[in-house]
C-alpha cells in the first residue's frame, strides 16, 4: 500500500544559475519518503536532459515514478528563483512545460487503485492548465482516499478563488500560510480575515478535519475540528540559508504524524521540526546529517 500520493509539477528550481531538483509536489513526495512513508507522484516530464535528470532524482529519493510520465511535445518545467533577506525565495514559474499536460491513462488508474493510497496531495499550481487539471479532477473522483491534503501554495497569478474554494470543499486537511490565508479570507469569507478567521470559516464551511497556518520562523497555528481553540506551535529557531522547499518538508513531517494518529497539533511540531532543519540548509531536499529536522 501506497502512503502518499502527490499530484502537480516537477520542475528545476534555478537558483543563482545552479538548478536544484523541485516543485512542492516533489518535495513533498521526497521528504514523506524520508519521514519513512511510501510516496507516488503523478506529474509530468520532458523528453530532455532535465526530464531525464529528474526521473534519475526521484530513483534515487525513493520517490514512485511509474505515474510520472514524459511529454515529448512539451520541455520539463523550469522556474527561476531569486532568493530576498533572510533567505526569502520570490519565483518565476515557466508556462507551457510537461506538468502542465499531466494526464493518467486508464490503466495507470487500475495500478493506483490497487495500492489504495491513503492520502492524496494537491495544491493550485499544477491547475493553470486545463489539461493537468482536469486530470486532478477525475482523479479525486475515481478514488476514496483516507485524507485528501491541499496545501493551497499560491503562485503568481496561477490561481483563482473559484479554484481554491473547489480544493476546499474536496480536502480533509488544508495548509496554508499566514499570507495566504489574509489574502484569501477577504476573497472567499467576505473582507479583511486574520488567519484564525480563515480557519475557522474554512472548518464551518467545508468538511476540512483541520486547518494548519503556517507562520514562518513563528512555527504555525492549528485548528483541527472537535477541539475549540486555536493552538499556536512555536517555530524551531535557526539560521536560514534558504526557505525553498522548507513548507513542503512541514507537510511530509506532519503527514507521517497524522498517519500514525498523532492529534494535529503534535504532527505540527514534527512538521516545524523538519521544515526549519530544511530552512537553515540549501536546496529543497538537503541530505540528512541526523539532526533536528529529521523524523
Amino acid at each position: 500500500m501506497l502512503d502518499v500520493v502527490t499530484f502537480g509539477e516537477i520542475l528545476w528550481d534555478v537558483i543563482d544559475g545552479e538548478a536544484h531538483i523541485g516543485g512542492a509536489p516533489f518535495n513533498l513526495a521526497a521528504h514523506t519518503v524520508r519521514c519513512g512513508l511510501r510516496a507516488a507522484a503523478v506529474s509530468c516530464v520532458g523528453d530532455d536532459a532535465l526530464g531525464r535528470a529528474a526521473l534519475d532524482e526521484m530513483s534515487r529519493l525513493g520517490v514512485d515514478r511509474r505515474w510520472t510520465a514524459v511529454d515529448v511535445q512539451h520541455p520539463t518545467g523550469t522556474v527561476t528563483v531569486k532568493l530576498s533577506g533572510g533567505g526569502q525565495p520570490t519565483y518565476t514559474i515557466h508556462e507551457n512545460v510537461a506538468w502542465d499536460y499531466i494526464q493518467v491513462p486508464e490503466s495507470a488508474l487500475e495500478t493506483m487503485t490497487a495500492e489504495r493510497p491513503r492520502v492524496f496531495c494537491f495544491g493550485t499550481l499544477a491547475q493553470r492548465n486545463a489539461v493537468s487539471r482536469d486530470t486532478l479532477s477525475r482523479l479525486l473522483d475515481r478514488f476514496a482516499f483516507t485524507e485528501i491534503f491541499f496545501d493551497v501554495n499560491l503562485r503568481q497569478t496561477f490561481w483563482s478563488a473559484e479554484t481554491v474554494e473547489a480544493g476546499l470543499a474536496r480536502s480533509t486537511l488544508v495548509k496554508v500560510n499566514d499570507d495566504e490565508a489574509r489574502v484569501l479570507g477577504g476573497l472567499l469569507f467576505g473582507g479583511a480575515c486574520s488567519p484564525e478567521a480563515f480557519a475557522r470559516a474554512v472548518l464551518d464551511r467545508h468538511p476540512v478535519r483541520a486547518v494548519v497556518v503556517t507562520l514562518g520562523a513563528d512555527g504555525c497555528l492549528v485548528c483541527e475540528r472537535g477541539r475549540d481553540a486555536f493552538v499556536h506551535c512555536p517555530g524551531v529557531r535557526v539560521e536560514v540559508v534558504d526557505a525553498v522547499g522548507a513548507g513542503d518538508a512541514f507537510s511530509a513531517a506532519f503527514l507521517a504524524a497524522w498517519l500514525k494518529g498523532a492529534p494535529a497539533f503534535e504532527a505540527a511540531q514534527a512538521g516545524n521540526r523538519r521544515g526549519a532543519w530544511v530552512a537553515s540548509r540549501p536546496g529543497a531536499i538537503p541530505d540528512e546529517d541526523g539532526t533536528v529536522g529529521v523524523q
